[in-house]
């Protein structure tokens, strides 16, 4: 049946305007800048669309499991052959807080359902949309018992937009995980080489900083506060540049950092702030 309207919220700022549709994950369906939509949809499954939150895990997970104080906890397969990209973007959330003025919106939505997470969890999702950036905040709530937690945002972003040229994207990566046959990282660092794509590939981005262009339109900056990236950049009319608190199967393996712990007392929170710049003059 057709969602009711006041679950789809729309947040404006200047030339920029996100419609947020609670009732999948609080996910981005609609992002566009001065009238031109930037974002795609590859296909109708919750993972192949718009831009989503991706907690309390991000990517694939070995074995579809998470192992933690010496338990094993099976999770459910959500897209293929994969428990993939958390609960969040399947489920709806609540909205806690929307303000809209002239130069500011702000949305706080919250999901509490987590099909198949062995862990009492609410996790939050902020929208802030400015006149020249948008600003996502992810907050991982342990609600009783500590486990290991990835966040991370996944747009699909439109390879192009009908002016000036195709999509191109940068990384300030230090390096690559190499990728074994079961498309998880070996533990393996290779050097980060731009022009060895297309890329479905983890990096190690300590700067926490990327750039996705379309020459003679526009630009996003992103910064995030944490130190990771997954590329996908296989397909001929989307690219999605996803900036993550951890890698692939970080659960089990930071590579290099301690994996993330939420507690009752200590969420984990990541921050993005993806700034535009015209490209058009």
């Amino acid at each position: 049946m057709p969602l009711p309207p006041d679950r789809v919220v729309r947040l404006a700022a200047g030339d920029i305007e996100v419609d947020v549709d609670l009732a999948e994950g609080a996910r981005a369906i609609r992002w566009s800048v001065a009238g031109i939509d930037l974002l795609a949809a590859h296909g109708s499954d919750p993972v192949e669309h718009g831009m989503y939150p991706m907690a309390p895990w991000a990517g694939r997970l070995r074995g579809n499991h998470v192992q933690w104080l010496g338990a094993q906890h099976d999770l459910p397969l959500s897209y293929d052959v994969w428990a993939i990209h958390g609960t969040v973007l399947r489920q709806p959330a609540v909205e806690l807080d929307f303000t809209q003025d002239d130069d500011r919106a702000t949305l706080v939505a919250r999901v509490t359902d987590h099909p198949g997470w062995p862990w009492a969890t609410a996790v939050d999702i902020h929208w802030e949309v400015a006149p020249a950036s948008v600003t996502t905040t992810v907050t991982v709530r342990a609600l009783a018992e500590s486990f290991p937690v990835v966040v991370g945002w996944h747009p699909w972003f439109r390879r192009s937009l009908g002016l000036g040229d195709p999509l191109e994207w940068t990384l300030e990566a230090t390096g690559q995980l190499e990728k074994g046959s079961d498309q998880l990282p070996t533990g393996r660092v290779l050097p980060f080489d731009p022009a060895a794509g297309p890329f479905d590939d983890a990096f190690i981005v300590p700067s926490g900083r990327a750039t996705v262009c379309w020459p003679g339109a526009l630009a996003i900056d992103i910064a995030s506060d944490s130190g990771w990236y997954v590329v996908f950049d296989e397909l001929p009319e989307c690219v999605c540049i996803e900036p993550q608190s951890g890698p692939p199967d970080g659960l089990h393996a930071a590579y290099g950092s301690p994996v993330a712990i939420a507690a009752p007392d200590a969420p984990v929170t990541m921050v993005t702030t993806w700034s535009v710049r015209d490209l058009s003059q």
